[in-house]
């Protein structure tokens, strides 16, 4: 029998269960219904954790694609090592193919749901960040996004793509990130700006 009231660890079962469906079967076509049977609970539990189906979204965006945090210091540092530091944190979910399989399933969504996407950049571009530092944080994440898109379709050499070991990555990555860290994009006009 689905569990009707929540449990200690029902609302990780639940972002666990929406994370993975929204990853098989996208956004629009996970429904409430099949994620809440796909964590052995009621309905209605999510809607005791979570306000609604967008709001379930944001909390398995902002467990998934956990840069943020990461992002804004980052660009507060100036030290040699901030790329790589970055780039640690950043990529290290990258090994586990179940988070992987996660993080494709944020994207895939993202491509056809502007909702989606605008959760998407948020978790890439923290608030509070503008100016140079948000172009650099979004070329990063730009950056990231292709990396990672390219590693699922298998286009990257295999020393920069096995599991559980991002050091190569990283270190290829490494001076790229440098640069942008160390930009000055001023001049550069944001995408929605019209400009």
């Amino acid at each position: 029998m689905a569990e009707s009231r929540g449990t200690p660890g029902s609302r990780q079962v639940i972002m666990r269960s929406a994370a993975d469906l929204f990853a098989e079967l996208g956004y629009r076509n996970a429904s409430l219904r099949a994620i809440a049977a796909d964590a052995g609970c009621d309905p209605a539990l999510i809607g005791h954790y979570f306000s609604s189906k967008e709001a379930l979204y944001d909390a398995v965006v902002a467990e998934t694609v956990r840069p943020a945090e990461v992002f804004r210091e980052a660009v507060g540092r100036r030290d040699p090592d901030a790329a790589e530091w970055l780039l640690r944190h950043a990529v290290a979910d990258w090994g586990d193919p179940v988070q992987r399989r996660r993080i494709l399933g944020v994207l895939r969504s993202a491509l056809d749901l502007p909702a989606a996407r605008e959760r998407l950049s948020q978790s890439l571009v923290p608030e509070g960040v503008a100016g140079a530092d948000e172009v650099r944080l979004a070329l990063i994440s730009s950056l990231l996004v292709g990396v990672m898109t390219s590693r699922h379709m298998g286009l990257l050499p295999p020393e920069l793509t096995k599991d559980g070991n991002s050091a190569e990555l990283v270190r290829a990555l490494a001076p790229a990130v440098a640069a942008f860290l160390a930009a000055d994009p001023s001049g550069v006009a944001r995408p929605d700006s019209g400009e």
